[in-house]
């Protein structure tokens, strides 16, 4: 679930604590390539008003999660913040369970493999797996991928309950209504071709040259999907190549990571 979606969904629940959530949607807000960010940046990043935000900021930097910047009148994330990162990446495993497999996987072809999950309206990439001729984009760990366009992004909707991806696709209708208007009748086909075949696609939808294709693991019942992907230049990773061949891989890997995430989660 989205730190937007939180939001609307538990608004009549008097244990969540909506302060804690936007507090949280601060940080997240900063991308890979972000230094330092101002309180009207953040703002406009998280839809908080930049009083609101501005309190949030000093608080999470007396407390040593950001780091103030007087000339550039901004914050930046702390190295506080990683260590956080670091103790989640630990205490799941999910480095050490995901990356044998998803090594393997990128040895099948020519294409890039990524586990990501999602993170404030996209999805952002946990892990990478790909040999040097196959990178053909500039992302790395920590990058973070649009939705309606992207077969990681396709998989994400797809495995939402109807009412979370109702409330998600209202969102990004509102903030790209051109984007979803083309995208739509592609991503129905894709919805349906994930509960027939467990795995979606996008060829082209994205970037011209780039073709992808990705599937879910779902490893707790209460909580999002991770989503592992494969993409590569679209004259090796033809839609032939990834029906015929590549998917059942890609979800041969996603099952293997699945089966080790259940086991380390019923220790």
């Amino acid at each position: 679930m989205t730190e937007f979606e939180a939001e609307g969904e538990n608004a009549g629940d008097r244990h969540f604590v909506t302060s804690l959530q936007r507090g949280l949607r601060v940080i997240t807000a900063y991308g890979p390539d972000d230094r330092a960010l101002s309180n009207q940046a953040l703002a406009e990043r998280t839809g908080l008003p930049r009083s609101t935000v501005a309190r949030f900021t000093h608080t999470l930097h007396k407390l040593g999660y950001l780091v103030h910047h007087a000339r550039a009148s901004g914050y930046s994330l702390a190295p506080r913040v990683i260590e956080l990162s670091r103790a989640a990446l630990v205490s799941t495993g999910i480095g050490e369970l995901a990356r044998p497999s998803m090594e393997a996987l990128s040895e099948l072809g020519p294409f890039s493999v990524a586990l990501g999950v999602a993170s404030d309206g996209g999805i952002r990439y946990l892990e990478l797996a790909r040999r040097p001729e196959a990178i053909v984009l500039n992302l790395d760990v920590g990058a973070l991928v649009p939705v309606l366009q992207t077969a990681i992004g396709r998989a994400y909707l797809s495995a939402l309950s109807e009412t979370r991806r109702a409330a998600l696709l209202r969102r990004l209708k509102a903030e790209e209504p051109a984007l979803y208007d083309a995208q739509a009748p592609l991503l129905v086909a894709e919805m349906e071709r994930y509960q027939s075949e467990g795995y979606v696609t996008s060829f082209g939808c994205w970037w011209p040259e780039l073709n992808a294709a990705a599937t879910t693991i779902r490893f707790v019942e209460d909580g999002d999907p991770l989503l592992l992907s494969i993409s590569g230049l679209s004259s090796v990773l033809t839609p032939e190549k990834v029906c015929g061949e590549y998917a059942a891989a890609l979800m041969n890997s996603a099952r293997v990571i699945e089966g080790r995430m259940r086991r380390r989660y019923s220790e």
